[in-house]
């Protein structure tokens, strides 16, 4: 009888946590796209710097205009990634904020990598190229931000009610 009651809490804690959870996640992903509405032109400029000896080492120019709409499309994923380690309780900031920086480097690296394709493909007027552009697109903006966190933040100690072997 008595380990029916406690089940019975540590769902009811697990659905709180959870809660609380996608709380905390809703409110960092507000804040994090209002911020990134004001400053988020800067990181976009940051992608397109980037990008520009990587182009140069295919033997293209950059074109600003495009570089920064091209890339206002495919860089939101640092406010997601980052909302997702705002969100996890019983993590230290220390260890938060080692995850946060390490994750917006890769992510940076990727959007960069993502936009050069994009322009190679544009300059190439290659089908292929595109294609591999898109979907390197698709997989750095849905997955990549979900795989750093779960690889950079120790999540089943932030959720303790899930436990090995159970």
């Amino acid at each position: 009888m008595n380990g029916g009651r406690e089940t019975n809490r540590g769902t009811g804690a697990g659905a709180r946590e959870i809660l609380f959870f996608f709380l905390r996640f809703l409110a960092a992903s507000i804040l994090l796209y209002l911020v990134y509405i004001v400053a988020g032109k800067f990181y976009t400029r940051l992608i397109a710097v980037i990008v520009e000896p990587l182009l140069a080492a295919f033997g293209y120019e950059i074109i600003m205009d495009k570089a920064i709409a091209i890339t206002e499309e495919i860089s939101l994923n640092p406010v997601v990634f980052l909302s997702l380690v705002i969100a996890v309780g019983r993590i230290s900031i220390r260890t938060k904020l080692k995850a946060a920086a390490i994750g917006v480097a890769v992510l940076t690296a990727a959007n960069a990598v993502g936009l050069t394709l994009a322009f190679v493909s544009y300059y190439r007027q290659s089908e292929s190229w595109w294609t591999g552009s898109e979907f390197l697109s698709l997989t750095i903006n849905f997955f990549l931000p979900l795989l750093l966190w779960f690889v950079l933040l120790p999540i089943r100690s932030a959720f303790p009610f899930f436990k090995a072997g159970e």
